[in-house]
């Protein structure tokens, strides 16, 4: 009996279904291999985007079992896998373990873990014998109670930032204004605590960036967060408009994050502080793409560049080629919010409302539906009711247009407000 080929994406983040799609593609394109994705809990839309899924634990207490399940399930069919693409902060553990056990590019188990949980990342970082000269460490600590809570609040001058330690699409993490607000703050956290709270000094008026990297080919993306109690990510600009001197600090913040962590591994999107001072500084390192759509607006705003047939052939191959793209002009990427809460009951064409404003649409779409509930409080990724994606040479041109675009699209939206109760 012949054997099949086969990759196996350890799953994704939130609603990143869609690239499991253009992974399978490639996959099929490249090396006639079907995609077989892992998936903890499965989804309607997985078997639309996958040639095979299986469920299978991605806790760390399990990864052993998991390996072995994977392992038995694809000698009994007689598949052959070329590849292994750890593609959520969850599945980076079982992504690493299963590499190792079929003797496959990736990550070794044990570096693993610092892409998952922010307190490993931050002991590596303070333990490092050298950094970059322009680059400074944010004072962070691991907080297991509310006194502690309060406490290291006061110690850091009664502002700071918080978040869970093992989650992503910013999730649950909180600005700190005030020492009062730490019991709030604390219960908000209570879904979180098992995987360990992280308390940091609140960088303020810093601009972020990221770091993003794939076998090799490595750029810089500028991004914008929302401002309030809660920061989520709104707008992704590839590449970042930069100095020459910024720039290269950017780069070696970034080189320097990876390197604490793992020199093997195939995607990288390390988040960046630039401060006021001209310092730079690590957010968080994440050893998977970056989400907001990065890579596909790199392949747009570079010539001749797709991050993902990159990162699939270093999956099977293990190559590393040190590459600049080359940038053909700026690829933006713009969040768009509810302007009340409530339920969602018209929202405009945006490509119609585009085409009004003289604006050169590339992409759009709204990931809420007429009659769904919205909220105007951005508190994680998930509330956002929309996208849209532009591309100009020019970067404030780019800049201006997603502004002009999103307000005109979300003053446009209506949402019909929730009667309260009694």
């Amino acid at each position: 009996m012949n054997t099949t080929s086969c990759m196996v994406v350890v799953g994704y983040n939130g609603n990143r279904v869609n690239d499991i799609q253009k992974l399978r593609e490639l996959c099929h394109r490249l090396y006639h291999a079907r995609l077989v994705l892992l998936v903890e809990q499965i989804h309607p839309d997985d078997h639309r985007v996958a040639d095979h899924v299986c469920t299978t634990s991605f806790a760390e207490q399990d990864v052993s079992d998991s390996v072995q399940l994977v392992a038995d399930c694809l000698s009994a069919d007689r598949w052959k896998l070329l590849g292994v693409l750890p593609f959520s902060d969850r599945g980076v553990l079982l992504g690493a373990a299963l590499a190792k056990h079929f003797d496959l590019p990736g990550i070794a188990p044990a570096e693993a873990r610092a892409g998952l949980d922010k307190q490993i990342f931050r002991q590596l970082e303070a333990s490092a014998d050298s950094a970059p000269a322009d680059y400074r460490p944010v004072v962070s600590m691991r907080i297991d109670s509310l006194a502690q809570l309060r406490e290291r609040v006061i110690a850091l001058g009664g502002k700071a930032f918080i978040k869970p330690a093992c989650e992503g699409a910013s999730r649950g993490c909180r600005v700190i204004h005030h020492p009062a607000e730490c019991e709030d703050v604390w219960q908000a956290l209570k879904p979180y605590r098992e995987g360990g709270i992280v308390l940091e000094e609140l960088v303020q008026n810093a601009r972020e960036y990221s770091w993003d990297d794939v076998a090799g080919s490595t750029w810089i993306t500028e991004k914008t967060t929302t401002d309030g109690a809660y920061r989520a990510e709104i707008q992704q600009v590839v590449p970042a408009p930069l100095s020459a001197e910024v720039q290269t600090r950017l780069m070696a913040a970034g080189q320097h994050m990876a390197a604490l962590v793992s020199a093997n591994n195939g995607a990288w999107h390390n988040e960046v502080f630039l401060r006021s001072d001209g310092l730079s500084s690590a957010v968080e390192t994440n050893m998977r793409p970056g989400g907001m759509h990065i890579w596909d607006l790199a392949r747009e705003a570079f010539i001749n560049f797709d991050p993902w047939e990159r990162w699939v052939r270093w999956a099977v191959e293990g190559r590393v080629r040190p590459h600049v793209p080359v940038a053909r002009g700026h690829c933006g990427i713009r969040l768009l919010r509810s302007p009340s809460g409530g339920i969602l009951r018209s929202a405009p064409d945006i490509k119609a409302l585009a085409a009004a404003l003289g604006i050169e649409l590339l992409e759009a779409s709204y990931a809420k539906q007429i009659g769904d509930s919205v909220t105007a409080l951005v508190q994680d990724n998930t509330a956002f009711v929309g996208h849209i994606v532009l591309f100009n040479r020019d970067y404030p041109q780019l800049s201006d247009d997603l502004q002009r675009l999103a307000e005109a699209i979300e003053s446009r939206i209506e949402v019909t407000a929730l009667a309260l109760a009694g």
